[in-house]
């Protein structure tokens, strides 16, 4: 169903809202005659308002998305169980395209990104010469809580110690400044 004879659907708001049972029904046969890989759930809740004469099912739309997740899982164990012995590499195939997730992009870039830091902060640090952005904020974060170096009156400003000054060189400076 296009986008245009979507809109020519008319809901009425005269006929009655069906049952839970009784939707369900329809869907379990109008499922067996629609390509649920084409047609969205718009589309699909849309067609069947005109099984119902034009009923209003927009409060339904919870029960339908759901009651389609239960009927598409209801069919495929009964497709699995009447062809066990013979079951085809392309069900296996489908089956894996559902199980398996998409795949992230393998990051290493942005905040997360190994970069190579100062001898002196890999000191301060305790670490090696290559670190990600994230870990030493993690690691300065401790530090300063550790020694108390937030200044009481105003915790956006950190107040150096004498080891963060030789790595900074100066006296204080505010946490979105450097970090």
């Amino acid at each position: 169903m296009s986008d245009t004879e979507e809109a020519k659907v008319q809901v009425n708001a005269n006929v009655p809202i069906p049952s839970d049972t009784e939707i369900r029904k329809e869907m379990e046969q109008l499922m067996q005659t629609v390509n649920l890989e084409t047609m969205s759930t718009k589309q699909f809740i849309a067609t069947l308002s005109e099984k119902f004469n034009g009923a209003d099912l927009s409060s339904k739309k919870k029960y339908i998305k759901a009651t389609i997740t239960e009927i598409i899982d209801s069919m495929q164990d009964s497709d699995d169980e009447s062809s066990e012995e013979d079951s085809s590499s392309e069900e296996e195939e489908e089956e894996e395209q559902v199980v398996v997730p998409k795949k992230r992009k393998q990051g290493g870039g942005g905040l997360s990104a190994v970069k190579e830091i100062s001898q002196e902060l890999a000191d301060f640090l305790g670490s090696g010469r290559q670190m990600a952005r994230t870990d030493i904020v993690k690691a300065m974060w401790a530090y300063i809580k550790d020694n108390e170096l937030q200044n009481p009156d105003d915790r956006r400003q950190i107040l150096l110690d004498d080891r963060m000054k030789a790595v900074f060189g100066v006296d204080q400076f505010t946490v979105s400044s450097i970090l």
